[in-house]
């Protein structure tokens, strides 16, 4: 008869990985890296998009990749939130002791929004409409980490 030994052992494992995201993505955030917001603009209705995408959702047409970029400003307007109790970056359910604020903020000249923390802010000075502003990571390198959240304008 053989006897099977099993062992379980609970806990988190990390794991570095890449991936790649497309061309138009890759764009966006090479540009992150120099801490410059780029979208594209969809040549027929000129909904710009952040983060860029390849199709327009509203007329269903390729936007060039080498055409149609725009510069634009760290700068928007907070158009949704929520307030969580919970770690949202982990991959655990832990509380925190301070409740999080996730936003989304629709960029100066952009039509869609980005969902990042909201950061120095209090729960009850979180207002729809507030002006927001990019908090950069000091050394970015090219990925969504390199926005550390939004700040009051």
């Amino acid at each position: 008869m053989n006897e099977k030994i099993i062992v379980a052992n609970k806990g988190l494992v990390k794991a570095e990985f890449a991936f790649w995201v497309g061309e138009y993505l890759d764009k966006f955030y090479d540009n992150l890296e120099n801490k410059k917001i780029v979208g594209n603009k969809c040549p027929k209705c000129g909904d710009v998009f952040v983060p860029p995408r390849k199709v327009c959702g509203k007329c269903n047409i390729v936007i060039p990749l080498e055409e149609n970029w725009v510069d634009l400003p760290e700068t928007g307007e907070l158009i949704n939130y929520t307030i969580t109790h919970y770690k949202v970056n982990d991959r655990s359910d832990r509380k925190v002791k301070k409740p999080q604020i996730i936003g989304i903020i629709k960029i100066d000249g952009s039509s869609t929004g980005l969902v990042y923390r909201l950061l120095d802010l209090e729960p009850e000075e979180v207002k729809i409409g507030m002006k927001m502003k990019i908090k950069w990571e000091e050394n970015p390198k090219g990925d969504p980490s390199d926005i550390q959240g939004f700040i009051k304008a």
